[in-house]
């Protein structure tokens, strides 16, 4: 019975998944493969196994990263509240985010879940200045100018078990100013698993 309702809440959220690859390229948004959505829900599921509280999708879209991250974090079974939040700066994206995200809650979280989603209309490097909380986990898929912004917060806000992931590490790659900052930072390590697009994990030395 346990194998049967672990199968039908797979199959729906595929569904959803399904939908929202159609939505993106409907609406022009590049999401992210298959593949490294697996890689995020695995990512996710070991934070909050971790003991992960605070998880944060940088750039998320119409939700389609949202939904493995969720994906991942409902696997768990929570100790305490988790919040999770979904940030992005593009008003037309965001109205598409906001209502899938309630129906990926929905779909993924019974009633009276530990889980908090929170979607956010901004810029998500202003976001990061200004919240105070320490980070468990940040999906990062942004203008790539950005990502050295984002890189430079990290240090002072990432948690112990805390993992930063960066889209697109080796199509089309890092740019020269973010890959300089990689090689000289002490306070974060870095490695990429190698999906197609590439992604960027990195965490903190101490």
């Amino acid at each position: 019975m346990i194998r049967e309702g672990y199968d039908d809440l797979l199959n729906r959220f595929l569904g959803s998944v399904t939908f929202l690859e159609e939505l993106s390229r409907r609406v022009g948004v590049r999401s992210i493969d298959r593949e490294d959505g697996f890689v995020l829900a695995s990512l996710s599921y070991y934070v909050a196994m971790l003991g992960g509280r605070v998880f944060i999708d940088a750039g998320a879209g119409v939700g389609y990263s949202t939904s493995w991250m969720l994906y991942g974090i409902a696997g768990t079974v929570p100790r305490g509240k988790i919040s999770l939040y979904a940030v992005e700066r593009d008003s037309r994206r965001y109205g598409y985010l906001k209502e899938n995200v309630e129906k990926l809650g929905s779909l993924l979280f019974g009633e009276g879940s530990l889980v908090e989603l929170i979607t956010l209309n901004e810029d998500v490097v202003g976001f990061l200045e200004r919240e105070g909380f320490e980070i468990d986990m940040i999906f990062v898929d942004i203008d790539k100018k950005q990502y050295i912004d984002v890189l430079r917060i990290l240090p002072e806000k990432l948690s112990r078990v805390g993992l930063g992931i960066f889209h697109n590490a080796l199509i089309p790659g890092l740019d020269e100013e973010t890959r300089e900052f990689l090689k000289k930072q002490k306070q974060l390590t870095h490695r990429v698993i190698p999906t197609p697009l590439g992604l960027l994990i990195v965490k903190r030395t101490t």
